[in-house]
């Protein structure tokens, strides 16, 4: 009988511990565990291209931790529950952008060495024509060359940038120098 009465205080104690354990704790940390998981999925191009939907979805994380701090196990589980859907969206946006940005440079890439080389032409038949056009003289062939150069030296330095993800500054960088070379093209009477 003694026997009995030592386990049953030893056994009273822990039933009661595992018959107070909120019964949505092992969801709420598996739940947690995939949270985590997602967030980490968005380190690198996502930060970069989606920056506000990586914060909102590291936003969303950090409560659903604090809610697993303070033992709110049914909260914190709606709140992870959300957080892989949101990081699959930050990562489909982050994707559309790349692509956008993959494009535009694209077109780019291909508008600006053409534009350099017809500009290249329309100064070489120029500086060779007998009589120039109105409007254009020796000074304004060699302030075209020279505006040329500086698009060439320009755009020599986007290529790098470009493969090193900075997209952003190539781009707006590119824009300006087709700018100038359409600047450039007018003022030699370009058509």
């Amino acid at each position: 009988m003694q026997k009995m009465l030592k386990l049953a205080v030893a056994v009273i104690p822990f039933a009661l511990f595992v018959g107070c354990t909120d019964a949505a704790k092992a969801p709420a940390e598996a739940a947690m565990a995939a949270a985590g998981s997602a967030v980490e999925s968005l380190k690198g191009e996502a930060e970069k291209y989606a920056p506000d939907a990586v914060k909102s979805v590291q936003a969303s994380y950090a409560s659903a931790k604090d809610l697993i701090t303070k033992q709110d196990y049914k909260g914190a589980l709606a709140a992870a529950g959300d957080i892989p859907g949101k990081a699959k969206a930050a990562l489909a946006a982050a994707a559309a952008k790349k692509d956008a940005l993959v494009k535009s440079w694209g077109e780019l890439a291909a508008g600006v060495p053409e534009l350099v080389n017809n500009l290249k032409a329309r100064i070489a038949s120029l500086s060779s024509a007998k009589k120039l056009p109105k409007g254009i003289d020796k000074a304004v062939i060699a302030k075209a060359n020279e505006g040329v150069a500086a698009i060439e030296s320009g755009w020599k330095g986007l290529a790098d940038q470009v493969k090193g993800g900075n997209y952003d500054a190539a781009i707006a960088k590119g824009k300006e120098l087709k700018a100038q070379g359409q600047a450039i093209w007018q003022s030699i009477g370009g058509q």
